[in-house]
């Protein structure tokens, strides 16, 4: 409601080019929009039209990704829901649904800081819920949720301090 919705509701196409860039990576995302571009330049196209070209230029089914953002009515908000009892697996529950990309960023007792960026694919087989891996075994100060321009709803829950 209120300017989060016009913010969220407004920019969500651009948005939404965003996080397929982020998830396919700039190389195959630029060879998809420019097939869509060769193939519907001067036509009429409706929104299956772009996912349909996307999804062959690809070679890859991304309906659940176009479902996801375009008929739905999901916001932005994911939250720490946890930390394994061994603090090895983080999981992050996407409590307003959308797949957006997001960073980890862990800081650890040292002060030392490691980034583990997630792009949207990781809400592909369960878009409520992910588990994302940590490999060091140092102590663990703090771990953030950053969503860059994707601004979340409740930041408050994107921030666990170590235990």
């Amino acid at each position: 409601s209120g300017a989060g919705y016009g913010n969220n509701s407004y920019g969500k196409a651009s948005l939404s080019y965003l996080a397929l860039k982020d998830m396919l990576g700039d190389n195959v995302f630029k060879k998809a929009l420019h097939d869509y571009m060769d193939i519907w330049n001067g036509k009429h196209p409706i929104p299956w039209d772009y996912f349909n070209a996307f999804n062959t230029s690809t070679g890859k089914n991304l309906n659940w990704f176009f479902n996801n953002w375009f008929f739905t009515n999901n916001y932005l908000d994911i939250a720490i829901k946890g930390i394994s009892a061994d603090k090895k697996v983080i999981t992050v529950e996407n409590i307003g649904g959308f797949a957006i990309p997001f960073d980890v960023v862990i800081t650890y007792a040292d002060k030392s800081t490691a980034t583990l960026h997630q792009t949207p694919a990781i809400w592909e087989k369960n878009q409520k819920t992910a588990k994302i891996i940590l490999k060091s075994a140092k102590k663990i100060e703090k771990i953030a949720l950053d969503g860059g321009i994707f601004m979340d709803a409740t930041a408050e829950n994107n921030i666990l301090h170590g235990k």
